[in-house]
């Protein structure tokens, strides 16, 4: 897992590494964190904390996934997993 922004500021890590020992889906680990580190929840689910908020990308081993894989997609041990915030500014 990748830290940026304010989940580096969260977690005051830069990285952190989260043991799967079967696999997970992505849902899984945003449990995982959102138990860890309960500031995430506000950051990363909506209101309802039923799925991840539509402004949040999501890269896999440095590629963006697309939002209906989600659910569905599973992680293997060695995956890198970063939640990007929206970009902003001028």
């Amino acid at each position: 897992m990748l830290y940026f922004a304010d989940f580096k500021s969260i977690t005051n890590k830069e990285k952190e590494h989260f043991n799967l020992h079967e696999k997970k889906s992505l849902m899984d680990l945003v449990r995982q964190l959102t138990d860890k580190y309960p500031k995430l929840g506000q950051i990363l689910l909506d209101p309802n904390h039923q799925e991840i908020k539509k402004t949040i990308s999501i890269a896999i081993n440095h590629s963006i996934i697309d939002r209906h894989e989600i659910d569905t997609y599973k992680l293997e041990n060695e995956d890198k997993v970063a939640f990007l915030l929206p970009v902003s500014g001028g």
